[in-house]
């Protein structure tokens, strides 16, 4: 069974990309339908990981056609696009969510990346992700998959811990503010 964590949207200011690994960022990525699997080929290695959940405004309203923009390293640690032997648009995409603001993201788990210069001894695997939403302040965190997690995000975490189901599945769900 997976338990559902709420992440905010912070009411003041604007999504900056502060709070993710910003060096790791690229633009242009290819746009997912809300079931997407971020493996550009089949077979990424790995321990397989599904984020599911949706996408809705303070006051509940789910919010279709929201993007939710990420990316993350590999089970070795490496982002694509920063080595030749990796494509560029592997483990990263805009997945964009249905009408009832839901998305369902299949990936791998990711490893704590070794190359950032943002991290020291205490970096995890985690995911990059950036929710934008027509007429929402854009919420941005970085999603760590713990076992166990058991606190609630606050509207001005850096990191979001999720709780990662023994099967290997995360719900949680994204809350935007209006602009």
């Amino acid at each position: 069974m997976t338990s559902t964590s709420t992440t905010t949207a912070s009411p003041v200011g604007r999504a900056s990309c502060d709070y993710v690994d910003r060096e790791f960022y690229l633009p242009a990525q290819r746009v997912l339908p809300w079931t997407a699997n971020l493996a550009a080929l089949p077979g990424e290695p790995g321990a397989p990981l599904r984020v599911t959940g949706v996408v809705r405004s303070r006051t509940g309203e789910p919010l279709s056609g929201a993007e939710i923009e990420i990316w993350h390293a590999d089970a070795d640690g490496c982002y694509s696009g920063y080595s030749a032997e990796i494509l560029r648009n592997n483990l990263r995409g805009i997945v964009v969510t249905c009408a009832g603001g839901r998305f369902d993201i299949t990936t791998v788990q990711p490893a704590p990346c070794e190359f950032s210069s943002a991290r020291g001894d205490a970096d995890v695997g985690h995911l990059n992700v950036v929710v934008h939403a027509r007429g929402f302040r854009s919420l941005e965190t970085r999603l760590v998959p713990t076992p166990d997690a058991s606190r609630e995000v606050d509207e001005s975490a850096v990191e979001s811990f999720v709780d990662l189901g023994a099967d290997g599945q995360v719900a949680c769900d994204f809350v935007l503010y209006p602009i």
